[in-house]
């Protein structure tokens, strides 16, 4: 079924929301985005993500270069946010396959569980906003090991992976800020694969993306400013939050599923 043609004013409204949540939270804004696009939009779950993955690489793009931009991140990072780039669009097809054979309601319950346990985890961590990666072998294989989790989630589960880099980095150390720019960079690459390949299949919706993108684009760097001026011990509960935001979009449509079933 071909997704509807929504109102501009709704792709603004949905944008800017999504926009400013994937710039304080250094998520791509599809956790955000998608749910809105079938709600608000009308728009069929599938083509809901596509299009919201297409909007993303624009949003990821400039909300990274925000945080470079301000000077509470050093470019010195770039690398490593790369990496994990390697790593995601290494494990995100075997993700996409295992999608295809395995039990995913198990899974889904398993990693909407870990969810929950991070969120807990971040709640109580204050990261130190000067602790940055250093090069090294450990550094490397580390960040390949998260980007591949974050692929072959994103992959069997349809889940971004901002929601899983950003607590695993902080847990492990990282400043928020850091951890939030190393995500961001990671999906841009990992966004525009995946948006080649809907595109292909013609699940994107051009006519909403564009807009979409150019309005959350616009917004991602306030929310930047948001992240960078609000303290750490502040930062991270409202990142728990958010997780447990995700946890429960997971739980609702593991739910949904299981009753069509």
């Amino acid at each position: 079924m071909p997704a509807p043609s929504p109102r501009i004013a709704v792709v603004i409204a949905i944008g800017a929301v999504a926009g400013f949540l994937s710039g304080m939270f250094g998520i791509g804004g599809g956790i955000i985005m998608v749910p809105l696009l079938v709600l608000a939009a009308g728009f069929p779950q599938r083509q809901a993500s596509a299009t919201s993955l297409a909007a993303i690489i624009p949003t990821a793009a400039v909300a990274a270069t925000s945080y470079l931009v301000s000077g509470a991140v050093p470019t010195s990072q770039i690398g490593f946010g790369l990496v994990i780039a390697i790593g995601a669009s290494a494990l995100a097809p075997v993700g996409a396959r295992a999608l295809r054979t395995w039990k995913v309601s198990i899974v889904r319950w398993v990693f909407i569980g870990m969810l929950a346990v991070t969120a807990v985890m971040v709640f109580v961590t204050v990261p130190e906003r000067t602790a940055h990666l250093e090069w090294s072998l450990q550094t490397v294989v580390t960040l390949l090991v998260i980007g591949a989790v974050m692929g072959f989630a994103a992959g069997l589960l349809g889940v971004g992976g901002g929601i899983l880099a950003v607590p695993i980095l902080i847990l492990l150390g990282v400043s928020d800020l850091t951890a939030k720019t190393l995500s961001l960079i990671a999906m841009v690459p990992a966004a525009l694969s995946g948006t080649l390949g809907s595109h292909r299949a013609g699940l994107v919706q051009w006519s909403t993306a564009v807009p979409l993108g150019i309005t959350t684009a616009l917004a991602a760097p306030i929310g930047v400013w948001a992240s960078v001026t609000i303290p750490p011990d502040w930062a991270n509960p409202l990142l728990a939050a958010l997780i447990v935001y995700a946890a429960v979009q997971l739980a609702d449509r593991a739910i949904r599923e299981s009753r069509r079933g």
